[in-house]
């Protein structure tokens, strides 16, 4: 009788050895957007049973013409939650380990270590240096993937052994300054392909032990054009030359997100009681409750509040008002 894996099993490239490794690796699959999600369903396919799934923000309407996992049912819930359960629905041999939290230097000390390679589904740079401090300091593989508009690019990252992704940006660009799906768009097949290459490339890592090193992918699907670019790795570079790590220092406590948002973090790591608050709040404006988030609407701003004190704030690009705002209704 077939085995569940037996024609991946069957290829050369991964043998009974390969499959075993895959069985046994543990991923952490950053973002659970188009890009992570696709990424994260063809890794659990292949035989990657154990998956860390990390994820600050809830499935919006937006996002459905560029996600297969998801649909019009899991609007207003935790990507990552939503995610597990559609990955467990595949597997039910799985170990998927679910963090609605945002992702910060302290969760990124934590959960790091625990994996044997991360891959990139994150939308916005300081996630990617952030995971690439972590991935440096505590020797963890990582896969850079980014995509917008029409085009994607990927490169794999072995602390230790080649270019890091501060070789390839040493600075972070200014706030502001760079392109998102939100102001440029994203053509709805290429997370999805990216996500496939992110995932053979790990499997590949995962499996064999081997990858190609310094270099840089580069695809643009709508005129069906592929480039790769070599990388070197910089004796000076911050990360892995200088061993400095200055993202895994604490920063900001809002953070913009992709279009119209602020994130908010929690000045403490108390959590908070969703139905209390949505008592507290219900005389002052329009109040909801979600899959584990509750929504609040006043003054023309939107909250989406989670359980540990996060709050994602829409009707303002300013810190300091949503901050403010925050602190007024949310923070007691």
């Amino acid at each position: 009788m077939e085995t569940r894996f037996g024609r991946q099993t069957i290829l050369p490239q991964v043998g009974k050895q390969g499959q075993r490794r895959l069985n046994e690796a543990k991923v952490l699959v950053m973002g659970c957007g188009a890009l992570g999600s696709h990424t994260a369903t063809a890794l659990l396919r292949a035989g990657v049973r154990k998956l860390i799934l990390v994820d600050r923000d809830i499935l919006e309407l937006h996002n459905l013409h560029r996600v297969a996992v998801y649909t019009e049912a899991d609007l207003g819930r935790p990507k990552a939650e939503a995610l597990a359960e559609r990955l467990q629905a595949v597997d039910s041999n799985a170990e998927i380990e679910v963090h609605v939290i945002h992702f910060g230097p302290r969760e990124a000390e934590t959960l790091v270590p625990k994996a044997d390679l991360v891959v990139d589904g994150s939308d916005n740079m300081e996630t990617r240096y952030l995971l690439n401090d972590a991935c440096v300091k505590h020797g963890v593989p990582w896969i850079y993937t980014a995509v917008l508009e029409t085009v994607g690019m990927m490169m794999a990252i072995v602390p230790g052994k080649g270019p890091c992704l501060r070789c390839l940006f040493p600075s972070p660009p200014p706030p502001g300054t760079l392109p998102t799906c939100a102001t440029h768009g994203i053509l709805g097949p290429v997370p999805k392909a990216l996500g496939a290459l992110q995932a053979s490339l790990a499997i590949r890592l995962l499996a064999t032990g081997e990858i190609p090193l310094g270099r840089l992918y580069q695809f643009d699907l709508w005129e069906m054009e592929f480039r790769v670019l070599s990388v070197s790795r910089r004796g000076d570079c911050p990360a892995c030359g200088r061993g400095e790590y200055e993202f895994l220092r604490e920063g900001s406590r809002t953070v913009a997100l992709c279009g119209d948002a602020i994130h908010i973090l929690p000045r403490t790591d108390a959590p908070v009681d969703l139905e209390e608050l949505e008592r507290r709040l219900a005389a002052l404006g329009k109040v909801r409750r979600g899959d584990g988030v509750l929504f609040f609407d006043v003054e023309g701003i939107s909250f989406t509040v989670f359980p540990d004190g996060r709050a994602i704030v829409k009707g303002t690009k300013d810190p300091t008002r949503a901050q403010a705002l925050y602190d007024q209704y949310i923070s007691r």
